[in-house]
């Protein structure tokens, strides 16, 4: 596998403009705070423990030095979205569970500030990560879990190819409660 940085930067034309993806970065945390908190109710029904008392200078410190270790070990690959000439920040695709070995494979996960839906990030976002994972890092499977009622992360899934597998009970816990996910994947082979 080739070294990645954790300055590694990707770049993708969606059709609200260019979008700029890279790891998360201390001078992001302003940007990064404000959308985490006008995002509150839009986020909360779709990810595993969002709560607004982790949404803070110290926490966002923790996890930038969590994403530094994750990175350089090649187990993670977290990426802040930006797009247009002011580099606006408006969400996120990550690769975790990076595997080597037999498997091979990734989970990838993303988010987009409710104002900036409709405008081709998330999908755009993810189709990049994807190459990221099957071109650069030379994976063969990426997953990804989404709720049946999410039906615009579905279309972003569908719209990059990702095929569905199943439903996985009580997948992941959302707003604590144990949730059914739909399993996607994408092989490096389709």
């Amino acid at each position: 596998m080739p070294p990645i940085s954790i300055h590694t930067e990707l770049k993708a034309q969606a059709s609200g403009g260019q979008l700029i993806l890279r790891h998360p970065r201390w001078s992001d945390f302003d940007d990064w705070l404000t959308l985490r908190k006008e995002n509150k109710d839009w986020l909360s029904p779709w990810e595993p423990g969002f709560n607004e008392k982790n949404i803070n200078r110290l926490t966002y410190r923790t996890q930038l030095s969590r994403y530094k270790k994750m990175v350089q070990n090649g187990t993670a690959y977290p990426f802040h979205v930006f797009y247009g000439p002011d580099a606006v920040f408006v969400g996120g695709c990550n690769l975790t569970h990076v595997e080597r070995g037999s498997a091979q494979s990734a989970r990838i996960g993303y988010w987009v500030g409710q104002r900036f839906v409709r405008n081709g990030f998330a999908r755009t976002s993810v189709g990049r990560v994807t190459r990221f994972a099957f071109e650069t890092l030379g994976l063969h499977r990426i997953e990804a879990a989404v709720q049946s009622e999410n039906g615009a992360s579905i279309s972003v899934l569908e719209s990059q190819d990702y095929q569905k597998e199943g439903v996985s009970r009580g997948y992941l816990k959302i707003n604590n409660r144990w949730c059914d996910h739909i399993i996607y994947s994408k092989l490096s082979s389709d």
